[in-house]
């Protein structure tokens, strides 16, 4: 983690947009920080802005989840971070988050071979555990390698290793659902070194008699995964957002026969609707698992979080304010914007929550970092302390230095 918060107690960046040539507004985001103590959330330490899509580094990687410098969200991601946890070695549990009514819940198992007899395969003993991360890799998914390449058989030498390029990405054996994770079997056949999911979906779990596919195209009847970190954006559905091309390898329908259509995840005839004015759709940029993103959460709601930290089974908390302004100076002038809530991270076995907020506001006038030195805008959440435009040194100075450093 290479950024370091502005403040002790807040995080926050201006960003002028668009990024390249005359700007034409300004978003501004904000991270506050709680600790949960004795059921509130109490302003702690700011934790930093993560994953910056602008400029990333080795560390920070948002194609590998959610970013908290995503500028535009219609609604609110619910996040959590961390591990299932029991107080003893145990085989199975079920771990999970409420938020008001909104109800999530992971059944958790040990690490479960899948061991084949009389070539079928079948499900090995649990292993005890006490802590079993939330990450997707452990959730269903994964990629069944044998599932072969359409057309491949008649492709010359050249079309085979530029399909081998692309086939590494985007496999017609890749669970679309979530490509990373263990457990989808499409071709029968015994296949050693392979893992049960440690994390499903307690109302759909995966079964003896549905461990083998049989039919890639058949891969949306197989059960959801469950987590409840953020997705990737190759996954299934959020890939469908990102452009009106973006489908798996063997498409979906999009009607009642799909689960997510079935549990009011999709709405029906989804596909219809996606990415109407070109480009990327909005919906891109809502990261957090299916069924985890909400509207307008409001200040108080209770949030339980149940086997998710090391030491007590049921931690019990309260939404801190969700409701926010804020005040943009620009050239001198004030401007009042309410602030939108992006995402809530819940950390629980660290006794965190982190709330992103973001606004913007039009500039009366372009201005070009790198060229501006000086360049006139603030904004101030609520009551915090404002927070300037850092303008870069404009690239005339930086020329200068660096011919003044050439000549020494």
């Amino acid at each position: 983690m290479s950024r370091k918060p502005l403040r002790a107690g807040l995080d926050a960046e201006l960003v002028l947009m668009p990024l390249k040539g005359a700007t034409e507004r300004v978003v501004a985001l904000f991270k506050r920080t709680y600790a949960i103590d004795k059921g509130r959330c109490v302003r702690a330490a700011a934790q930093p802005l993560l994953y910056d899509w602008r400029a990333p580094t080795k560390d920070e990687r948002p194609l590998l989840g959610g970013s908290d410098f995503w500028l535009e969200k219609g609604a609110t991601d619910v996040v959590v971070q961390g591990s299932a946890h029991a107080a003893a070695p145990v085989r199975e549990l079920v771990a999970g988050m409420a938020i008001g009514r909104l109800t999530r819940q992971v059944q958790v198992w040990g690490e479960r071979a899948i061991v084949w007899r009389q070539g079928r395969p079948r499900f090995g003993e649990p292993k005890p555990f006490s802590d079993m991360p939330l990450t997707w890799d452990l959730a269903y998914g994964g990629i069944d390698w044998r599932v072969a390449v359409p057309g491949l058989a008649g492709m010359s030498a050249e079309e085979r290793h530029q399909a081998a390029l692309r086939t590494t990405f985007d496999h017609p054996g890749m669970y679309p659902r979530n490509p990373f994770g263990r457990g989808y079997i499409v071709e029968p056949g015994a296949v050693e070194g392979l893992f049960a999911p440690s994390l499903e979906d307690p109302a759909d779990p995966l079964s003896e008699d549905r461990l083998v596919v049989g039919d890639a195209r058949q891969w949306w009847r197989q059960p959801l995964p469950a987590g409840l970190d953020w997705t990737s954006p190759v996954s299934f559905p959020r890939l469908l957002w990102f452009g009106s091309d973006s489908d798996p390898w063997f498409p979906a329908p999009d009607g009642p026969e799909l689960p997510e259509v079935a549990r009011g995840l999709l709405p029906p005839h989804f596909l219809a609707g996606r990415c109407r004015n070109g480009g990327i759709d909005q919906r891109f940029y809502q990261g957090a698992a299916p069924g985890l993103t909400i509207t307008r959460p409001q200040t108080g709601l209770p949030i339980v979080f149940t086997n998710l930290h090391p030491k007590h089974p049921r931690v019990e908390t309260v939404l801190p304010p969700t409701a926010a302004e804020v005040t943009f100076v620009i050239e001198g002038r004030h401007t009042k914007r309410e602030a939108r809530l992006h995402h809530i991270i819940c950390q629980p076995d660290q006794l965190s929550l982190s709330l992103v907020f973001a606004a913007e506001a039009d500039l009366p006038r372009p201005f070009i970092p790198g060229v501006h030195k000086h360049i006139p805008i603030s904004a101030q959440l609520d009551d915090e302390e404002s927070v300037p435009f850092v303008a870069p040194v404009p690239l005339r100075e930086q020329l200068a230095a660096a011919m003044t450093k050439k000549d020494r």
